[in-house]
């Protein structure tokens, strides 16, 4: 069956699918941690929800500077591709014109070779 393509951006998404693993986690640490080492120090259960909350804006936040360094990194060098572009096509349209002028100078030369 073919994937849906969520309206959510990709790093909401990403960050959601990550909270919710580091959620689990500190879950089963919190539950089965004393099961297997009784004298281990686990965090207080009401502080489940404000860890959750926070891992949430640290890495929503880590996601969307991310995404903006990409896009302004993508920016930067899609526009030195354009110069570069710009760049072989003076050079080109230098070429061009001066293999013109060529033509030209041969011509006039020969004509006035011939005419002597």
């Amino acid at each position: 069956m073919a994937k849906k393509s969520s309206k959510m951006p990709k790093w909401i998404r990403d960050t959601l699918e990550t909270v919710i693993m580091i959620a689990v986690l500190m879950a089963a640490y919190n539950f089965f941690g004393p099961l297997v080492f009784k004298n281990g120090s686990y965090f207080p259960w009401w502080t489940y929800p404000y860890s959750v909350g926070a891992a949430l804006l640290i890495v929503g936040a880590w996601n969307f500077a991310a995404r903006k360094f990409r896009l302004l990194n993508q920016q930067l060098k899609d526009e030195e591709a354009a110069k570069q572009r710009a760049q072989i096509e003076r050079e080109k349209q230098a070429a061009r014109q001066d293999q013109q002028e060529a033509v030209k100078r041969r011509n006039r030369n020969q004509s006035k070779q011939q005419s002597r």
